[in-house]
């Protein structure tokens, strides 16, 4: 008996490739082989880490710098008197900006306790400590820190060695998270009116120092020694 021949001819084939065009659907999707560029895979190999960087900074770096800090007292006296002489000789300028940053080492007494700086006597000054704005006073910053200075303060940290800006950017901010926890909170939890410290603290400085005010610094380094008779913070 002979078979019936199919009405539409071409049906077997719209049905092969419609097959076809599924499975090449499947295999572009989820391919079998997957090629990448080397740079890719470098790349992706070199994922940064800004918290692990800030660590990094923090216990090598920036540790290393802190225990040769230059001593605040004559670092402020040579600031006041020429700027740019003592920017070459205790500090450095980062790339072309001209701000100055200096890393400095002091100890002295709580005068005062702001809302948002701790006005310290250093122990060279023999000033009243109730004389607000003596040449001798600083102020430890207890605020939100922003900015770059605590990065590149000890200029160990190149910024062509990133391609990525924003890695760096991302670092600072690291750095700054540390600052606080660090420095800064025990700062605020710690100091009260006549409690001793000492501290290693990060300052810019652009141009001249204001005479009648004291030198605003950022510590990241804190020791403080609270006595039992020592003030309440307000």
């Amino acid at each position: 008996m002979p078979v019936a021949r199919s009405s539409h001819p071409f049906a077997g084939w719209l049905a092969r490739a419609a097959a076809l065009a599924v499975v090449a659907g499947l295999v572009w999707l989820v391919p079998l082989v997957r090629f990448k560029r080397l740079d890719e895979i470098a790349s992706a190999a070199d994922v940064f880490d800004p918290r692990a960087f800030a660590e990094r900074f923090w216990s090598t770096d920036l540790a290393a710098a802190c225990d040769t800090a230059g001593e605040i007292e004559g670092v402020l006296a040579d600031v006041r008197s020429d700027p740019a002489v003592a920017c070459r000789t205790h500090g450095r300028s980062p790339g072309l900006s001209r701000t100055c940053l200096y890393l400095v080492r002091g100890s002295g007494t709580i005068a005062e306790v702001g809302p948002t700086a701790c006005r310290v006597v250093l122990a060279g000054d023999a000033g009243d400590a109730g004389d607000a704005g003596d040449a001798g006073d600083v102020e430890l910053a207890t605020g939100l820190v922003f900015g770059t200075a605590i990065r590149d303060v000890t200029g160990t940290v190149d910024p062509a060695a990133r391609t990525d800006s924003r890695d760096l950017a991302a670092a600072a901010l690291e750095i700054n998270r540390l600052a606080q926890e660090r420095a800064i909170a025990p700062l605020k939890a710690g100091g009260r009116p006549g409690a001793a410290l000492e501290f290693v603290a990060v300052a810019a400085v652009q141009g001249r120092l204001p005479a009648d005010k004291p030198w605003r610094v950022t510590p990241v380094r804190i020791t403080i020694d609270s006595p039992a008779t020592a003030e309440p913070a307000p």
